[in-house]
């Protein structure tokens, strides 16, 4: 192994889709927006590069029960989304970069708002390089796009480790043969990490 790739989302950023809205609208709205398929389906498709103004216009044509909600969620409102950073993810990403790992960034964000992710965690402009999908026209689980991580930083898919918080993500990675870590804590990763001879123990 001789180099990790990490999502950023619930990874190194502390981000709530939920947090953006609650508050501003009643309960069972926000409720509602965060259980929606159909919502969920066009913001995945602002990942893969559609333009906010025009997702803001499919959701006040298609869902118009969130159109109030989209404006914001889109708008003013999005920064709340980010915290700051998960807990201890940065320590980690600063002693693989210390100990000469090249570590890597492969983000499912809009490019329109990716500042927001940046501010919440500065660890992101010291990685080795970065990839939000929304500057691509990609997005995971596209196998596609971990094709073109693996191209653009010059890796190798069975030395790169891959680190993400959701399973179907990694199950597209392990296609294209990249091993695969399942987020759930800083600390279990760098175990995984140190298992793996990337860090000591």
């Amino acid at each position: 192994m001789k180099a990790v790739i990490f999502d950023v989302a619930k990874v190194i950023v502390d981000w709530d889709a939920g947090r953006a809205v609650r508050g501003a609208l009643p309960d069972e709205v926000v409720d509602a927006f965060l259980a929606s398929q159909e919502y969920w389906a066009i913001n995945a498709a602002t990942d893969a590069g559609l333009p906010l103004v025009d997702a803001v216009a499919r959701i006040e044509a298609e869902l118009p029960e969130f159109a109030e909600l989209a404006r914001l969620y889109y708008g003013e409102r999005f920064p709340l989304t980010v915290t700051g950073e998960i807990p201890g993810t940065t320590a980690v990403i600063d002693e693989l970069l210390a100990a000469g790992v090249p570590s890597y960034g492969l983000s499912n964000w809009s490019a329109e708002n990716f500042s927001v992710a940046r501010a919440g965690a500065p660890v992101i402009d010291r990685l080795d390089g970065l990839i939000v999908s929304g500057e691509v026209g990609l997005a995971k689980p596209d196998e596609a796009i971990f094709r073109l991580a693996l191209d653009r930083f010059g890796l190798e898919a069975s030395e790169t480790l891959m680190v993400d918080d959701t399973q179907h993500n990694l199950d597209a990675a392990a296609r294209v043969g990249m091993p695969t870590h399942l987020f759930t804590s800083a600390g279990t990763l760098r175990d995984d990490l140190v298992r793996l001879g990337l860090l000591a123990g």
